[in-house]
């Protein structure tokens, strides 16, 4: 691979340059953007490797000028200002992935190597070349898929890097429209398999026989295991797959073979799995309903998707997002009467949910406005509490004590025991919710 390092500090630039080319790599080094910009028109380069501050001109803009003129090329950033922000601001605009200064050079060619390698791998066969070409055409974005300031959505930004570009397996859990599809593409987009086929299969509403047909592929057409070849295999609700299915599964994964059968002949399997369930599949385990060593298989970096009504701050940073979506060329914007309505509802649908209301909002909209008389009647009626594990409870006080001990255990759970914090969470003075715990603690569940 030819490497272009861009970094205004000299000693970094010419150690990378010198120790690059002693690992074979072909790699010019420049102090500038501009000279940069200049060598890019003038040779093809298969990386850029670039500091983020620089004074001519700031990295993101460099960034964002030499994607558009070279949509292919790979971007690493290099930033000493290590935020998280940063970071997301460079993966936004097409960086497949960023190292944090001080760096030594050996953490710039591991990742270099595995870039290389998983690159120079055997390409799928020609026949499926329309699969290969969306693959390599897109690039890795975090702009369409995780937004949000909340501490859980952040959290997972901070660590997406590090996880794609790892090869292990992923287990993303969450509830039906909390984006876990986009955040598996957004993995596969950051990782050294961009290149490669990301094949999906989601299993919900499929028989038994259809699961094993697109899993392993029939007489007639290639399964989606194969067509995953040196790429990303997105199975949505594993937990679904049935269990002698999932005995077949745990074959193919343990011995990295699969039987083609239009040839009867064992293939080698080369992938990464990202898989979803909206159930604990821990549990499923200890009742028999899903195989503990292929949950272990793929359940190796566990990631989770928190309901949006866990995170409520993010909401009207995501209907503004969704309003650039589908109002590109109309200045569309939310009255602060109606986003506080959207900002009430506990969006039983999740991000999807929320993402369907503006796109209708903005289709049936003819100002430029969106009030609080536009939002949706059944999205202002008052929510309640349902008590679908009290109908034995015959009081009014009963219910409240139950409730009580209910919300204790859900912040003490959440807050890991820190009792102060768990106060905080439910806006109760430390003293008060002391004395609360102290009533209930005999009859609390503590497991989650």
């Amino acid at each position: 691979m030819k490497i272009l390092v861009v970094d205004d500090e000299k000693l970094k630039r010419m150690t990378l340059r010198d120790d690059l080319r002693e690992c074979n790599y072909e790699a010019i080094a420049v102090e500038s953007p501009m000279i940069g910009l200049q060598l890019l028109q003038q040779e093809k380069f298969d990386v850029l490797v670039t500091d983020l501050r620089m004074p001519q001109m700031h990295g993101i803009d460099f960034l964002k000028k030499v994607k558009k003129e070279h949509p292919h090329i790979t971007v690493i950033v290099m930033t000493a200002y290590a935020s998280v922000e940063t970071a997301v601001e460079a993966l936004r605009f097409g960086a497949y992935n960023y190292i944090k200064k001080p760096f030594s050079s050996d953490e710039l060619i591991i990742m270099l190597d595995k870039l290389k390698t998983l690159r120079g791998k055997t390409p799928i066969d020609s026949k499926d070349s329309s699969l290969k070409t969306s693959a390599t055409t897109q690039e890795p974005s975090l702009y369409h898929t995780l937004i949000g300031k909340s501490q859980q959505i952040q959290e997972i930004l901070k660590v997406l890097p590090k996880i794609a570009s790892s090869d292990s397996n992923i287990m993303i859990f969450g509830e039906e429209g909390t984006g876990k599809s986009l955040l598996a593409k957004t993995i596969h987009l950051q990782s050294a398999r961009q290149h490669q086929p990301y094949v999906s299969l989601n299993c919900i509403g499929l028989s038994t026989d259809a699961i094993e047909a697109e899993l392993f592929g029939s007489q007639n057409q290639q399964g989606k295991i194969q067509l995953a070849k040196h790429g990303t295999l997105f199975i949505a609700n594993v937990d679904i797959v049935p269990i002698d299915l999932q005995a077949k599964f745990l074959s193919v994964l343990k011995e990295n073979k699969l039987i083609d059968t239009s040839v009867n002949e064992p293939k080698e399997v080369d992938m990464r799995i990202i898989s979803t369930s909206r159930e604990c599949l821990k549990e499923k385990t200890k009742h028999g309903n899903f195989l503990e060593e292929l949950y272990y298989q793929l359940n190796v970096v566990p990631l989770f998707l928190p309901p949006l009504r866990e995170r409520k701050g993010d909401i009207p940073m995501l209907i503004s997002h969704f309003l650039d979506i589908f109002s590109p060329h109309q200045a569309i914007r939310m009255k602060p009467d109606a986003v506080n309505i959207l900002t009430e509802y506990p969006w039983p649908g999740n991000v999807s949910e929320l993402e369907n209301i503006i796109e209708r909002l903005v289709a049936v909209k003819s100002g430029t406005d969106i009030t609080a008389d536009d939002i949706p009647i059944e999205l202002k009626l008052p929510t309640y509490q349902k008590f679908d594990s009290t109908p034995s409870l015959t009081s009014y006080h009963e219910i409240i004590k139950s409730t009580e001990r209910e919300l204790i255990a859900w912040a003490m759970r959440k807050t890991q025991g820190n009792k102060t914090q768990a106060a905080k969470l439910l806006s109760m003075k430390p003293s008060t919710f002391r004395d609360a715990l102290a009533k209930h603690i005999n009859h609390i569940d503590w497991e989650d």
